[in-house]
């Protein structure tokens, strides 16, 4: 007899709400999350781990310290409502400001950016006044039009009280963490260890890792989960990471005007369609082509895996490539010859020549790479300024676009707009001087394609033509030998002028890779980047709209967070033994915060619940590593996953790194019909898989034979020990045999299998039958995997 409908099977039969299928556990309670991920937290539930909050959280996470600056004086309040949020839009966390030495909180309290600005007078008064009106250059503008304006004399008149007041000032920062947390229950070590063992070893820990870690505390932990940091999962982990972020599948490698091109590269002229060369055939093409889409990926895991400082992201005078990368590119490898040079898998540390100038062109980690170039475009107009605002996003934690808002009409003709206009100039200050680091690189993606007299460039034809706009004195921006626009603004980064300037550094991109990898901001940028690739989500962003009713909770949300993560990324700086910027010590960092291990909470109110929204981690898995979870802890993959941008399992991750460039987050219906698919296809499969192995040797059933059935007391004891050992493997739930959750899913076992009799076939295909299966056990057991699997619990990590 065909066993029922499995994906049926495992539906509400015993009432199970909605609720309690997404978290597994009738009492506990849902956040939903901004991004639409259903953030763990979880409310007090019988059963499972009791555990405590981490004692980190009121120990050295927390400042006792009181701010002694508790008042401001009379004037500030003016003085705030002109800075509000003329200033705070630029000098705040992740803005471009944040780099700077006045940084505010636009969503904290008044006396504390009182204190940020008190602080700042102290030691840069000169500045404080001259900065608003645009004295010396100053990336905002002129706010507040001269000195003479009411803002400048309000301001003069300020600043001498708080130089005199005398307190000491608390950031707070801590506290707010800590005043977050409050009430907020962490895993037990055992269970974030769990965690930590699928999401970077995609299998459950060993009995001897559990061991070390229940006999060795925080410190044993730490070591098991950056242990787990290596091996061909991890390294699944690290590509995601980087498709993610980078966006490889849809590089364009030959052709489109912007891929290799045979005058650049005459090595390759066998797979780039050179004139007269005898072509290679399809499939060593195809090879070519996928290797070079990987090159900014192989080249950030070749970074964590060799225990390299994060900066040479950015700055690392190098780039890896594999055999056939090599052969075609005429990469000259840096650190040993190839093990198996047809083996694309094998990436080595590189630089790659400039066939037409001679010698090396310029490196400068992913930035110079062609696949990270090409994705992240530019054209004769936008001058590398989208270059600029990636660049900023993905490694200096700063979303560019939030700077200023443009205005449609502002009533003015400017020559130059990016530079008169100081709406426009609230922007463009920043970016264009930094545009100028990529000033070699041409909207072709080609490294100094052209050359006037003898000096090779990248300035497009337009800017040089006779045609283009003269200055305001009628003459021609464009002089010989310029390799940069005199037009914009002078290259630089910050106050730091680019050696060359408009006149061309061939290495422009690589001193800009040392200034991003200097700047404060980098640490905190890696921070949010691998924040994303564990958390499957970004990091909160301060609130801006305090008419909001939520205002109040959002901002004490954000606040919590970004205090953790400015504590992370000051770890990350440090030497922890395998040196600082290290990427293994931060994931580490991020697995053991309250982010990732918060478990559950006191009954919330709604201000409450909305502060504690994106504490927790439940991450909807993509395909790939739904896949990886499947052959970890059931024994088996399925096929339609395989390939992660095709078919099923483009329906479901809905990402191809091309046209999808944003993975899916919760289920809708697509994701549903793929999981009741899914369910029904593997679950008969791996069960008898795994019955069929030596008991030992068994992942999901190794308290329970086919004999064993609920006939007998020794049979019910069986399966509900087994039932429990399920819970275990599969949720992470080590929990009693009482539990209401463990006594679910044996009332499922005993049903399918007390209405074996009654069964009618349904049209699905099974590893168990009459003849396999006489008992029907077999077939329960298959319906109870197919309702395991099929659970968010299962789903989500």
């Amino acid at each position: 007899m065909v066993v029922r409908q499995l994906a049926l099977a495992a539906r509400a039969w015993a009432g199970r709400s909605s609720r309690a299928a997404f978290l597994g556990g009738a009492q506990r309670s849902l956040v939903l999350g901004v991004n639409g991920v259903l953030i763990g937290v979880l409310a007090a539930c019988g059963g499972g781990n009791s555990n405590q909050s981490d004692p980190s959280i009121s120990t050295a996470a927390v400042d006792n310290t009181p701010a002694a600056c508790t008042t401001s004086p009379a004037g500030f309040n003016t003085v705030w409502k002109d800075m509000n949020p003329t200033c705070t839009n630029c000098h705040a966390t992740g803005q471009l400001g944040g780099g700077t030495n006045l940084v505010f909180s636009p969503s904290g309290t008044d006396i504390q950016n009182y204190n940020v600005l008190r602080d700042y007078a102290k030691t840069s008064s000169a500045l404080l006044m001259s900065k608003p009106i645009g004295l010396p250059t100053h990336a905002g503008g002129k706010p507040y039009g001269d000195a003479n304006s009411q803002q400048s004399k309000d301001l003069a008149k300020l600043i001498p009280e708080m130089v005199a007041q005398v307190c000491t000032v608390s950031n707070g920062g801590p506290t707010a963490t800590a005043s977050l947390l409050q009430g907020v229950s962490l895993m037990s070590d055992s269970t974030t260890l769990a965690k930590a063992s699928v999401l970077f070893a995609a299998r459950n820990p060993t009995a001897s890792e559990v061991e070390a870690v229940r006999a060795g505390g925080e410190t044993a932990l730490r070591q098991t989960i950056r242990g787990y940091m290596q091996g061909p999962a991890f390294e699944s982990f690290l590509y995601e990471v980087g498709d993610t972020h980078f966006l490889t599948p849809g590089v364009t490698v030959r052709g489109n005007n912007t891929g290799y091109v045979f005058a650049d590269w005459p090595m390759a002229g066998a797979i780039l369609g050179a004139p007269n060369v005898t072509q290679e055939p399809g499939a060593v093409i195809n090879r070519f082509d996928m290797s070079a889409r990987r090159e900014p990926i192989e080249l950030m895991r070749y970074i964590v895996r060799n225990d390299l400082p994060y900066t040479d992201m950015v700055s690392g005078k190098y780039t890896v490539v594999n055999g056939i990368m090599a052969r075609y590119l005429g990469a000259q490898v840096m650190d040993g010859a190839f093990t198996n040079a047809d083996d694309d898998n094998e990436f080595r540390k590189a630089t790659l020549p400039s066939a037409r100038l001679g010698g090396t062109r310029e490196h400068a980690g992913v930035l110079s790479t062609h696949p990270w170039l090409q994705r992240f475009p530019t054209t004769d107009t936008n001058r590398n300024r989208h270059r600029v605002a990636t660049v900023f996003k993905q490694f200096l934690a700063t979303d560019v676009s939030a700077l200023a808002a443009r205005p449609l009409d502002d009533g003015a003709n400017f020559k130059v707009p990016t530079v008169e206009n100081p709406a426009c100039a609230a922007c463009h200050d920043t970016m264009d001087p930094v545009a100028a680091g990529f000033q070699n690189w041409n909207e072709n993606n080609r490294y100094l394609p052209n050359r006037t007299g003898a000096v090779d460039h990248a300035l497009p034809n337009s800017y040089r033509s006779n045609n283009y706009p003269k200055d305001a004195a009628n003459r021609a921006y464009y002089m010989a030998g310029d390799n940069w626009f005199r037009d914009g603004k002078a290259p630089g980064y910050g106050g730091t002028p680019m050696p060359g300037g408009v006149t061309g550094n061939p290495m422009a991109l690589q001193w800009l890779g040392q200034q991003v990898a200097a700047d404060p901001r980098f640490a905190m940028g890696a921070v949010h980047f691998w924040y994303q690739g564990v958390f499957g989500r970004a990091p909160l962003k301060a609130p801006y709209d305090q008419t909001s009713p939520q205002f109040a909770a959002l901002q004490a949300a954000y606040q919590g967070q970004n205090a953790a993560l400015q504590a992370i990324a000051a770890r990350f700086r440090t030497d922890r033994g395998q040196g600082a910027y290290n990427v293994r010590d931060l994931l580490v960092d991020l697995v053991m915060s309250p982010w990732f291990r918060a478990e559950r909470t006191a009954p919330l109110t709604a201000s409450r619940a909305a502060e504690l929204m994106d504490i927790g981690t439940v991450n909807m898995l993509t395909p790939a590593q739904l896949n990886r979870k499947l052959l970890g802890l059931a024994g088996q993959t399925w096929n339609e996953f395989d390939n992660p941008y095709r078919g099923w399992a483009l329906n479901y991750g809905d990402f191809d790194g091309n046209q999808r460039t944003t993975r899916a987050k919760s289920h809708t219906m697509m994701q549903g019909v793929s999981v009741a698919r899914l369910a029904a296809v593997k679950s008969c499969s791996i069960t008898k898989a795994d019955f069929d192995k030596p008991v030992a040797s068994r992942l999901l059933f190794p308290a329970v034979a086919l004999t064993d059935t609920p006939d007998s007391a020794s049979g019910q004891a069986a399966i509900l020990a087994n039932v429990r050992h399920l819970h275990k493997a599969l949720w992470k739930e080590d929990l009693p045999a009482t539990d209401a959750e463990v006594q679910r899913t044996l009332k499922l076992f005993n049903e399918v299998w007390g209405d074996r009799l009654a069964a009618l076939a349904r049209p699905v295909d099974c590893a168990y039958n009459a003849g396999n299966d006489a008992a029907y056990t077999g077939r329960a057991w298959s319906a109870v995997m197919a309702y395991m699997l099929g659970d968010p619990k299962f789903l989500y990590e």
